[in-house]
């Protein structure tokens, strides 16, 4: 097991990151890392012929090679940065635009979908509302963020931006076009719900999901964050781990 990970965290920051999560999986079974479960919460809330906006798709498209939604479904995917928008090679419908004004009309969409994207956002307020806007009444909202409570978040922040893209591109293995200014102003439980209900969102459910792999560069690391995630997976602690989920119904 060591050799395997010694082997990890050669080839890269990404590999290194998988064979952490793969590792803690192995130790906790029950565990499901962040973006499949958030793909499984796109599933369930897509129904046959759903019309649904991945919003601030980049080139990944809900984060997986297929779109995670009902067979018939129709995807559309924003960004306001058109270089990753332009290698999207998954969603064919899309359009470079900023949440705060999306380009559709009001009920156009039965879901709309981010993962990565609420940490960054300047104006969170107005991104809820414009999401609000679009969906059809019981349509639904899912999001995956960090959560600003997090360990991970509070040293996210202790660096300045200029530090991030060579930062991330060294221990992550992300390009440069991977590090965007990050704000933290929809990212705790608490503004979350404030930030749906002054949409108009009808309800708003949230779950907490931990991950070990950001700090696991090497074995004496790794047991660490191991160590930190069986401690806020305790129920005074699980709103501190480092995931945010979340489904608002309109």
């Amino acid at each position: 097991m060591t050799a395997d990970y010694t082997a990890a965290r050669m080839a890269g920051g990404f590999e290194r990151q998988v064979r952490a999560r793969a590792e803690y999986q192995r130790r906790n079974p029950s565990w499901v890392d962040s973006v499949s479960q958030y793909r499984a919460l796109i599933e369930s809330v897509s129904s046959r012929g759903a019309r649904v906006l991945d919003l601030g798709c980049g080139r990944n498209g809900l984060h997986g090679e297929d779109l995670s939604c009902a067979p018939g479904a129709t995807v559309f995917g924003v960004d306001p940065d058109p270089e990753p928008l332009a290698r999207n090679a998954v969603i064919e419908s899309r359009v470079v635009a900023s949440g705060e004004e999306l380009p559709f009309d009001a009920g156009t969409f039965d879901v709309v979908a981010s993962a990565w994207v609420l940490e960054h956002l300047e104006h969170p307020g107005l991104v809820f509302s414009e999401v609000r806007r679009v969906l059809v009444t019981g349509g639904h909202f899912v999001f995956l963020t960090p959560n600003a409570w997090n360990y991970n978040a509070w040293m996210i922040r202790a660096i300045p931006h200029r530090g991030h893209a060579p930062l991330t591109r060294r221990l992550y293995g992300r390009g440069a076009g991977d590090a965007y200014p990050v704000r933290y102003r929809a990212n705790t439980g608490a503004r979350l719900h404030r930030l749906t209900s002054a949409a108009g969102f009808a309800s708003t459910a949230l779950t907490y999901n931990g991950d070990p792999s950001y700090i696991a560069f090497n074995r004496p690391l790794l047991e660490a964050s191991f160590g930190i995630e069986r401690v806020l997976t305790t129920p005074a602690l699980q709103r501190a781990q480092v995931h945010i989920l979340g489904v608002a119904r309109a």
